[in-house]
């Protein structure tokens, strides 16, 4: 029996965290730097755009803000200075020029393809099935949970790149991103293709009380994060302060880092 693939569909609402200027703005990589598995995002595929979003605004957060995090080496470094008396410079701290360029925006998509879900076993034998080279080219014999959510970005961008071309007999695409979990946390996330008819959910940058929020009750907590005082996050021993998202000294009783 041929292997079928899981498809779904996108929530009637998604978040995500980006520049403020252009809105929805599609991801695109090189192909000289799609063959650095360092380099890009996750789903990103040379010559198309990807745009990323998450059901809820605590997964687009997280997945803005993992690139912040302090490696040991860094921590390992600031401890040495510490104890020979210097004074370390805070690490990671996001001050309010990286905040006052972005927001947080509700996203719908339209009429849009279905969506492969990549954490799936049935897509996982698909892919197996129908892209063995591509597999083998980057020295993979299975595919399972770990693997398409691991560090390799060689393999999830050549994934990705082989989903965007699939096509029926008559050439018309099939499908229109991909469903993936984050490496952070149980977070939802879309990796959406372009062609995908996308547009902003208007009024939702100037409301407090968007479901889940719980009216600024709601505390995004990562890791070993401390959270308080309404919109105060801390990653790990990187502090974000205030609210990315709405305007948030209008919008927001918050402090701010200056």
């Amino acid at each position: 029996m041929p292997a079928e693939v899981a498809l779904v569909d996108p929530p009637d609402n998604l978040w995500c965290v980006e520049w403020k200027e252009p809105p929805l703005r599609f991801s695109s990589i090189s192909p000289a730097e799609a063959v650095v598995d360092g380099a890009g995002n996750r789903f990103d595929i040379p010559g198309a755009g990807v745009l990323y979003a998450a059901t809820t605004p605590e997964g687009s957060f997280a997945e803005t803000m993992a690139h912040y995090r302090p490696k040991a080496s860094l921590i390992e470094k600031m401890a040495r200075a510490a104890n020979d008396g210097q004074a370390p410079p805070p690490a990671g701290v996001l001050d309010v020029s990286w905040r006052s360029t972005r927001m947080l925006r509700r996203l719908e998509t339209v009429d849009a393809l279905p969506f492969i879900d990549i954490e799936s076993p049935e897509t996982h034998t698909f892919i197996r099935a129908n892209a063995p080279t591509l597999l083998r080219s980057l020295n993979v014999e299975n595919l399972d949970v770990p693997s398409v959510r691991g560090p390799s970005r060689l393999l999830t961008r050549g994934i990705a790149g082989w989903i965007y071309g699939q096509t029926d007999d008559e050439g018309t695409l099939q499908y229109g991103g991909i469903r993936y979990v984050s490496r952070l946390g149980d977070y939802e996330c879309w990796a959406i293709f372009d062609g995908t008819d996308v547009s902003r959910v208007r009024g939702a940058s100037d409301r407090r009380d968007e479901p889940g929020h719980g009216g600024c009750r709601t505390y995004l907590q990562y890791g070993h994060s401390v959270t308080y005082r309404r919109y105060i996050v801390s990653l790990d021993i990187i502090s974000i302060i205030g609210v990315i998202g709405w305007d948030l000294e209008r919008d927001f009783d918050c402090q701010v880092s200056r």
